[in-house]
């Protein structure tokens, strides 16, 4: 700049240098100081809290997470034991107007995947995994299917506290109260079709977060502001509950069972980039139960057993009581189906417990199995079914 001295900078310090000549030819001069942070908040708040901090005043519901549950605030406690491990995550549409009542059912699927929670320093990521492209780890082909495959990260939540017994705290409150795209109940040809604007933040909220044994589940409303809503819905909007469980995977998966054409079965398929053959080859694989015979020696001869854990079913509580005694019949004549394959007994129908004979008896604990009843004007029945991806 004219009039200013000229000086000779090394490279590094010339972006500093010419900072300071854009503000003139004065140099060395003091930058204002920054006020201070005001007490109460003023300041960012950087890494975890302590632990009885977060978690005060929180109803706390114990399973294979820790829930904390305050009045605006939900609290996952996820311990160090389950950072990494899989999670299968069904979400299932729970409660549906009657405009699209027809179109989709309470209980209707919209997702499943399988999640990882991992921490990273100061904060764990929330990971999709797929199994949909393989290979044995001992392939030098297994490399690259990782290279090729990396698991999106989904979120991303900051570690509010370190848990007592190992473990972290983390606020999931936004995730599930937001319009977050893994989980939600709509697809991208609803969200035209019916004019979707907007997620409403002030009608989207978290009904409750249980946690039982083997899974955890949220239930959450989420409303749209649509221009076109479905039938005659002169509201402007749409209303919907969702279900979301999360399943905690077995360490060890089951093992395998090929799929053959000449025998109906539900089916899982993947492509395995590890098979000894000249293209990417897909593998499929049959859903089954795990039945175990009581009398192995037995089961070898040929003989009929009884399996050491059959196959239960409950019926839905909202079954009309005049067609129960048909629903369950409907259940129980699979029998015959799997005496071919060695099992007696291997199915068994109940009616769901009433909360005075089981309390702690709820559908959406995941060792249940139930026939729901669905109050839809589309006929006949659904046998939709969730099964490990891996296996």
């Amino acid at each position: 700049m004219p009039g200013c001295p000229v000086r000779t900078v090394s490279p590094l310090p010339l972006l500093l240098a010419a900072a300071t000549l854009l503000g003139g030819c004065a140099t060395g001069q003091t930058a204002p100081a920054q006020p201070a942070p005001r007490e109460g908040g003023g300041a960012r708040q950087t890494g975890p809290k302590p632990y009885a901090e977060v978690v005060r005043g929180a109803a706390v519901d114990s399973g294979v997470f820790t829930v904390h549950r305050t009045d605006d605030k939900l609290l996952f406690e996820i311990p160090d034991s389950l950072l990494g491990r899989e999670m299968l995550v069904i979400s299932r549409i729970a409660r549906v107007p009657g405009e699209i009542a027809g179109f989709v059912v309470s209980g209707h699927k919209v997702h499943e995947q399988v999640w990882t929670w991992e921490r990273d320093g100061k904060r764990v990521l929330l990971r999709k995994q797929s199994y949909e492209q393989v290979a044995a780890d001992t392939t030098p082909i297994s490399t690259s299917v990782v290279n090729n495959n990396f698991p999106p990260i989904v979120a991303s939540f900051d570690v509010a506290a370190e848990a007592p017994g190992g473990g972290v705290v983390i606020d999931v409150t936004k995730f599930y109260e937001e319009d977050t795209p893994a989980i939600s109940p709509l697809t991208a040809t609803q969200r035209r079709e019916w004019g979707v604007r907007r997620l409403d933040p002030a009608r989207s909220f978290i009904v409750f977060a249980r946690s039982f044994p083997e899974n955890v589940d949220v239930r959450h409303t989420v409303t749209y502001e649509a221009t076109s809503p479905p039938g005659r819905n002169n509201t402007g909007t749409i209303s919907l509950e969702m279900h979301q469980t999360m399943v905690l995977l077995p360490a060890e998966p089951m093992r395998p069972r090929l799929a053959d054409e000449r025998v109906g079965y539900f089916s899982v398929n993947r492509v395995n980039f590890g098979l000894p053959e000249q293209k990417a080859a897909e593998e499929t694989f049959i859903r089954r139960w795990r039945l175990e015979p009581k009398d192995p020696a037995a089961y070898a001869r040929g003989e009929l057993v009884e399996p050491v854990k059959p196959i239960t079913y409950y019926l839905d509580p909202a079954t009309p009581t005049e067609w129960r005694p048909c629903v369950r019949q409907g259940v129980l004549d699979w029998n015959a189906a799997f005496e071919t394959a060695g099992f007696r007994n291997a199915v068994v129908a109940l009616d769901a417990p009433s909360s005075d004979e089981d309390p702690e008896w709820d559908q959406g604990d995941v060792r249940y199995s139930v026939v729901r009843w669905a109050a839809s004007l589309v006929r006949n029945a659904m046998g939709p079914s969730v099964s490990d991806p891996r296996s």
